[in-house]
């Protein structure tokens, strides 16, 4: 069940009798038993029958015969219905008419806007009924324009009412659920971008020769073993089934996981599948991915049947991220190709190299730079006073040949 329930319906304005219907729900909605009364009155119904803020009509029946004149006018009467479970209601501070005055007057555009009427042609009278287990608030509006509209409302108008009232209403939970979507999206390609980096690396450590004859013996389909020396078992088990969905894959044309054939993209599954079972933190960063989706989706409501459907959705939607970002590995095999064609594999390992060596030379210089400042915050803290010019040029040299002592 969703969070918020929105409900609309309306009296057909063309008959007889609605006119007197009409007159009777605004009574009902404002004097029924549980219904929160204006102060210093005996009944509940406030609105807003011209600009500016909203008002505790002093007689309901001045509300009601409104009401009952617009609909020999054949106005159309709407009636609306917004409602939380208590547990919600209390979450956002619904907890008094005040506080429902406040929130109606909110949202009571997003009301109209989806019923096409102006802010200025607006009327509404409304009463809150403090249900225990619902509380819910009766909204009657009507659109005071002299143009002639169809009474029908499409139910696609309701649902996206309630739509657009949950965005509105959960706002901030909408926003976490997204930020933490996105995270475990970027979590998820991180982790895969680790495989794929850690792949690379090491075929850019096997001379030309020894990489061209591992990529022959799986064009070849030849009987393979130990033919790759990865510390971690599941990247060697998975090294040796990305070389042969390589293999299975035309030699050109754009390498993404919806334009694959069904036969690889089984194979490509399969792969997920065992990664998904091996690597733990990738497990895990799937489940928070569907976790957030499913969060928001629940906002909105609906069957088991169809919340069943929407978590198998979005683990596939997961599936699909790793899925593309093991394919990845596929084009890296395709670029070394490449490189061994036009004869630049040798110099972009070279390049590999030198770019490795140059990082470790900058991790290794930021670490001893980190220490060295460590040293002089705690001498300085230690010693408690300000140092000359030169007493500092001094400290900082011995901590420096400190550092580079190590």
């Amino acid at each position: 069940m969703s969070l918020l329930v929105y409900k609309q319906r309306f009296k057909n304005p063309n008959y007889k009798s609605t006119a007197g219907k009409n007159y009777a729900h605004v009574r009902y909605i404002a004097t029924r038993p549980r219904v929160a009364k204006n102060e210093g009155m005996n009944h509940g119904l406030f609105g807003k029958l011209s600009p500016g803020p909203v008002t505790e009509f002093e007689d309901w029946r001045d509300a009601a015969r409104l009401v009952f004149a617009n609909s020999k006018k054949h106005i159309t009467m709407y009636r609306s219905v917004i409602s939380f479970d208590e547990e919600t209601a209390a979450e956002l501070n619904l907890t008094d008419q005040k506080a429902w005055q406040r929130y109606i007057e909110n949202h009571m555009m997003t009301i109209a806007e989806k019923n096409n009427i102006r802010r200025e042609h607006l009327q509404w009278a409304c009463a809150l009924h403090k249900e225990k287990r619902h509380p819910h608030i009766h909204v009657v509006f009507w659109d005071t324009s002299s143009r002639v509209k169809n009474p029908f409302t499409p139910p696609a108008v309701p649902n996206a009412i309630r739509k657009q009232l949950i965005k509105d209403t959960f706002a901030e939970r909408i926003r976490a659920y997204g930020e933490q979507k996105n995270k475990s999206t970027a979590e998820l390609r991180s982790i895969s971008n680790e495989l794929v980096d850690e792949f690379e690396q090491h075929l850019r450590r096997l001379g030309k020769d020894q990489y061209k004859r591992l990529r022959d013996d799986y064009d070849e389909e030849n009987e393979l073993s130990g033919s790759f020396d990865f510390d971690d078992v599941v990247l060697n088990e998975t090294a040796d089934r990305v070389f042969r969905l390589k293999s299975a894959l035309p030699p050109t044309g754009r390498i993404a996981y919806q334009l694959l054939t069904p036969e690889i993209k089984a194979e490509v599954d399969k792969l997920v599948a065992y990664l998904l079972e091996n690597v733990p933190a990738l497990r895990e960063q799937k489940e928070s991915y569907i976790d957030s989706k499913m969060k928001m989706a629940l906002l909105y409501g609906g069957s088991d049947e169809y919340l069943g459907s929407l978590r198998n959705r979005f683990a596939g939607e997961a599936d699909k991220i790793i899925a593309n970002r093991v394919l990845g590995m596929v084009k890296t095999l395709n670029r070394l190709d490449y490189e061994i064609k036009s004869g630049e594999y040798q110099s972009a390992r070279r390049s590999y190299f030198a770019e490795q060596m140059l990082m470790e030379a900058l991790d290794m210089l930021s670490g001893l730079t980190r220490d060295n400042d460590s040293r002089f915050d705690d001498w300085e803290k230690k010693n408690g006073r300000e140092l000359s010019k030169d007493a500092k040029k001094e400290l900082f040299l011995k901590l420096q040949d400190k550092g580079y002592e190590h």
